[in-house]
């Protein structure tokens, strides 16, 4: 019975030994284990969630701070205020009809002769929680010219302002809203009656007014998120348009956004970015061989123009001032071949700062596309000094954000092809942002770039080869240019007929070489995107419009 019993009770201390260890070992797995297991998984499960409302757009090769309006390319900076600041009238006005869910902020406006009127919307705010009233808008619009750093490209999109030439300092009237001191009445031509009402008076009529000052480069801000200089941001770019920004990531050059009111069915989340590769739900600019090639994607080709692309000359240089040469160069290219080279068939051939499609056929002159001819480019070349150009490698600065490599574009080396035909040897370097236009100085002679298209004012890109304009040696000092343009701003609300005539003079004198028109190119991810909704024409793209897949 002893050893029995000395049997049974070495069972019973086994079990009172092994059940704690058991109890010991639920416990912390119930307690330690689980929970991470549980954790991790939420973790991962909130990850997936985050990469399924997250919306990634590649915005081109070469990168932009978003907000940076001198510096970035008209489609980032259109495509980033839209979302973020919203605009003053409807982005869409300018197609058939206007049924984009958008953030505007007039409620009404209206141009008689050369009084233009606008009534703001009540319970607009910005997303700091403050409305915004009427001198928001005379602050944003008149805030770079009042800065210690003056902004010619803004200059130019208010020129036809009453005041806008003598803008002072002594002028400033400063006035107290809501306990926020504004800038006042430095432009004469803006006139603030109450925080709901503003009243523009104009040198000239423009029909287009209202579309010009709702450009992406004039962004609606509130002046207490800004630097004491007018231009820097305290931390973050603020609006009232559907997306707030959140956070940014300025050496890997990405911006992340978050839409403003959870209650709207819009894409969630959003990161800008820019990369040369394969990268991105959405890529703009598809020039380049490695972007929007996956089987994947779905590529749209819009039908409105986004830039124009050609050479622009030095006229410091004796060459730039040479009509001949600018002349040679022109006939030396054969432009249907030069579009055609193109990847996705985004180019089309032109050589007038208008195309023969959409709005701009209204304003292009009556005179067919210049055709190919090296005989008499050769023949004008002759009459060039030949120590200014034979046996010479021209060096071609690029301003051109669709690829990082310049050259790994097909229609440049068909460029070079075409121009060595006549004697004319080139070297096409790759786009470097800080060179933005020819330096006082400057040797080179020719640089390769284009302007855009983000409204339908067709004076505002020839405003860039006036006197007094961004660009210095861009353009020669012509009064008969002056002249033309002045009568194409003064009657273009009428008649096209002035603007016809200053394109014609503006291509015949070869002040740039137009070569060929770019259309908004886009490719999406059809995985993850279902359609890219109601977009206008790409260079300002509605983000809110695109439908993501459940």
């Amino acid at each position: 019975m002893k050893h029995k019993l000395g049997i049974l009770s070495s069972k019973k201390v086994k079990f009172f030994l092994i059940t704690p260890i058991i109890l010991a070992a639920g416990i912390y797995l119930y307690s330690n284990i689980l929970p991470n297991l549980n954790k991790s998984q939420a973790e991962e499960n909130e990850k997936s969630q985050l990469e399924k409302d997250m919306l990634t757009i590649n915005m081109a090769a070469l990168p932009f701070v978003p907000w940076d309006t001198e510096e970035a390319p008209i489609h980032v900076t259109e495509t980033f205020s839209a979302a973020v600041h919203g605009s003053l009238t409807p982005i869409f006005e300018l197609s058939e009809k206007d049924t984009s869910n958008q953030n505007t902020l007039f409620k009404k406006y209206e141009c008689q002769n050369t009084i233009c009127t606008a009534e703001l919307k009540k319970g607009v705010l910005f997303h700091n929680t403050r409305e915004v009233n009427a001198y928001d808008v005379e602050f944003s619009l008149t805030r770079r010219l009042i800065a210690p750093k003056k902004t010619p490209y803004v200059r130019s999109l208010l020129d036809n302002i009453v005041g806008v030439d003598d803008v002072k300092q002594e002028n400033i009237d400063y006035i107290s809203v809501n306990d926020i001191i504004y800038p006042s009445k430095a432009l004469t031509g803006i006139e603030v009656k109450d925080k709901y009402n503003i009243i523009f008076h104009l040198k000239k009529e423009n029909k287009l007014f209202f579309s010009r000052i709702s450009d992406g480069k004039l962004p609606i801000v509130p002046i207490e998120e800004i630097e004491d200089d007018y231009i820097k941001w305290k931390r973050f770019p603020v609006g009232f348009g559907k997306y707030k920004v959140t956070g940014a990531n300025l050496v890997e050059h990405k911006y992340f956004l978050e839409k403003n009111l959870e209650s709207e069915k819009i894409p969630k989340f959003i990161t800008l970015l820019y990369d040369f590769g394969n990268i991105g739900d959405i890529k703009m600019l598809l020039g380049s061989p490695d972007r929007g090639v996956a089987e994947y994607e779905n590529k749209v080709i819009f039908s409105n123009v986004y830039s124009n692309a050609g050479f622009l000359y030095n006229y410091q240089t004796e060459l730039g001032n040479n009509e001949n040469f600018r002349k040679a160069i022109s006939l030396a290219l054969d432009r249907e071949k030069i579009a055609g080279a193109s990847i996705f068939g985004e180019m089309l051939a032109e050589d007038q700062m208008f195309s023969n499609i959409g709005w701009q056929k209204e304003y292009r002159a009556d005179v067919p596309l210049a055709k190919q001819n090296i005989e008499e480019a050769k023949r004008l070349l002759s009459l060039v000094p030949e120590h200014l150009w034979k046996n010479k490698t021209f060096q071609v600065p690029t301003f051109w954000e669709d690829a990082k490599e310049i050259n790994s574009l097909p229609y440049i080396p068909e460029i070079q092809r075409q121009l060595k035909e006549i004697g004319i040897e080139t070297e096409f370097l790759n786009t470097n942002t800080d060179y933005d236009k020819f330096t006082d100085d400057d040797e080179n002679v020719l640089w390769f770039t284009g302007f855009g298209f983000p409204n339908q004012d067709p004076n505002k890109n020839f405003a860039h080869f006036r006197n007094g304009s961004y660009f210095t040696h861009e353009h020669p000092n012509d009064p008969k240019y002056e002249e033309l343009y002045q009568k194409s701003v003064q009657n273009f609300s009428r008649s096209s007929e002035d603007t016809k005539f200053l394109s014609q003079y503006f291509t015949q004198k070869n002040i740039m070489t137009i070569m060929m028109v770019q259309r908004m190119s886009v490719s999406y991810d059809s995985r993850k995107i279902v359609s890219l909704g109601n977009q206008y024409n790409g260079v300002r793209l509605a983000i809110w419009e695109i439908k993501l897949k459940d």
